[in-house]
């Protein structure tokens, strides 16, 4: 019943994960749908990503969410 037990934990982690994976691409995807220069510019995508580091290193970030990450990261940068 233990190898059962933990079968079904793994199962609900999955699912989870799996939930979490889903939900992250499609901020992205809308980011990205709404801020259409970045994929049509390597440049400007370096740049986005460089800023989305400094934001992901700053303490309270860890609780953002991609969107708000990549939206806090295209701020800073019209913000230059």
């Amino acid at each position: 019943n233990a190898d059962n037990s933990a079968s079904k934990n793994s199962a609900i982690s999955s699912s989870i994960f799996c939930e979490k994976y889903k939900q992250t691409k499609e901020q992205a995807l809308t980011f990205f749908q709404e801020h259409p220069q970045y994929m049509r510019s390597k440049e400007d995508e370096e740049q986005l990503m460089t800023e989305f580091k400094k934001v992901l290193l700053e303490p309270g970030s860890k609780n953002l969410s991609i969107y708000q990450t990549l939206l806090a990261a295209h701020e800073r940068l019209q913000a230059l």
